[in-house]
């Protein structure tokens, strides 16, 4: 698929929970004799297309969607598909949808990395390319330019129905990774 959203900004994310759940999905398909399909950079990032839950599609395959929490209490939805383990997009309070862009070809990015965030948890590397780090303009900036870029009214509808976060279930395997 490809992406046609004027709102769409790539980022990068180095947390420790984006890339738990990453290895977590890794794990699970390795364990069901599958390949990983969570895709981490060379330093652990998990790149995203942010979107509006809104600009999601989901054409055909609902019934292999499986929707899970990282941690109790988490304020984050991740879904991923069943059958391959592979993550396709967070949902969140924001009302924007953080899409796997490792889903589109290279050809279809219509957009590049824009931010690298949470860089002080990103991984040595092979040193060939600098460890990215923080940097203030990162936070600041995403405080101002964030509440501006989100509009509620496209939260909806969304691609897959949570009622309560309550209810999901939690991520089999889930460890912040350290």
């Amino acid at each position: 698929g490809s992406i046609d959203s004027p709102s769409a900004m790539r980022f990068v994310c180095y947390s420790k929970d984006c890339r738990g759940y990453h290895n977590a999905l890794n794990a699970l398909a390795k364990n069901a004799g599958k390949p990983e399909a969570a895709a981490l950079d060379p330093f652990g990032g998990c790149d995203f297309t942010q979107i509006y839950p809104c600009e999601i599609t989901i054409l055909e395959g609902q019934d292999q969607l499986e929707t899970r929490l990282i941690r109790k209490n988490s304020p984050i939805p991740r879904t991923y598909a069943k059958c391959c383990f592979t993550p396709l997009f967070s949902t969140g309070s924001t009302g924007a949808a953080l899409l796997n862009s490792n889903l589109l070809s290279p050809e279809d990015q219509h957009c590049e990395v824009k931010y690298r965030i949470i860089g002080r948890h990103a991984l040595k590397g092979d040193g060939s390319v600098p460890k990215p780090s923080m940097s203030w303009s990162v936070p600041f900036g995403w405080f101002f330019a964030m509440p501006k870029r989100c509009q509620p009214d496209k939260a909806l509808p969304s691609p897959v129905e949570v009622k309560d976060l309550k209810e999901l279930k939690l991520l089999e395997g889930f460890v912040e990774w350290k």
